[in-house]
């Protein structure tokens, strides 16, 4: 049996552009692989998504408040920009169906 393909419509906020991104819940690994194919941005996730060194850091709208940090990304964050509550790392936000619809804005 076909399983289903759920397709997940983005926007992405960088360097003052918009860009609308299509995508599908296993295309990529993270959100941070996805800016980084789809954007080619500069030295954007340089730990390669460890959640250690905070390259890839994105605010995202709308996102659920329960959504779980992952692995290093809570004491990362809180080490980088302390206080700040609205912010992410790209690198620990899988690439599915929560994701569609949001905008997202590269920090």
């Amino acid at each position: 049996m076909a399983q289903a393909v759920w397709k997940i419509s983005l926007t992405i906020l960088y360097s003052s552009e918009e860009y609308k991104i299509q995508t599908y819940a296993g295309e990529y690994r993270d959100l941070k692989c996805l800016i980084q194919d789809r954007l080619f941005t500069d030295d954007f996730g340089q730990c390669g998504g460890m959640g250690r060194c905070g390259t890839c850091i994105v605010r995202i709208g709308g996102l659920k408040e329960n959504s779980a940090f992952l692995r290093n990304e809570e004491t990362t964050l809180h080490r980088i920009a302390p206080g700040i509550d609205d912010i992410r790392l790209a690198c620990q936000i899988p690439v599915d169906d929560e994701l569609s619809n949001l905008t997202i804005t590269i920090i």
